[in-house]
């Protein structure tokens, strides 16, 4: 498939997503958790990247690739996460354009190594857990930009 039209597949399926709910939990108090705020701001960050993005030049992702994405994404909700349709069709979107577009983490990261799970250092993106979670069934970890951080993490 060209990016171009998963480029359009994924403004198809996200455009209807009440995105603005997303962005008031950054600011909500209701929502105490900060990696709940932290996640809703990188992914309604990452809705409006897709909404503005041209793409000049059009290249190939491989079907394969994009439908094994799709089946693990659905594996992780019918596993972990149960029935929240809307959840995992927008999980599923931003996901495919996090991994095969964009070439960013699948979760948000920061610039430090000692605080954040998921970090950028020289240039490259480290997650601390994926050195763990790629082996778990379906992992999303495959799919991801990021390197192992290794066990000097506390592992």
């Amino acid at each position: 498939m060209k990016a171009t039209e998963l480029h359009e597949e994924i403004k198809e399926n996200l455009k209807d997503y009440p995105i603005e709910y997303l962005r008031n939990k950054v600011t909500d108090e209701r929502y105490k958790d900060p990696l709940t705020k932290k996640l809703a701001k990188y992914n309604s960050q990452t809705w409006d990247e897709i909404f503005a993005l041209d793409i000049d030049e059009d290249y190939d992702i491989k079907d394969g690739v994009i439908e094994n994405l799709k089946n693990d994404i659905d594996f992780y909700f019918d596993t972990y996460a149960g029935g929240d349709e809307q959840t995992r069709e927008f999980t599923k979107y931003i996901s495919l354009y996090l991994a095969l577009m964009a070439k960013k983490p699948l979760h948000p990261f920061g610039d430090n190594p000692t605080k954040d799970e998921v970090f950028l250092e020289n240039g490259e993106y480290k997650c601390k857990t994926r050195i763990m979670s790629i082996r778990d069934e379906n992992s999303m970890c495959s799919y991801c930009v990021c390197k192992n951080a290794g066990y000097s993490f506390g592992f």
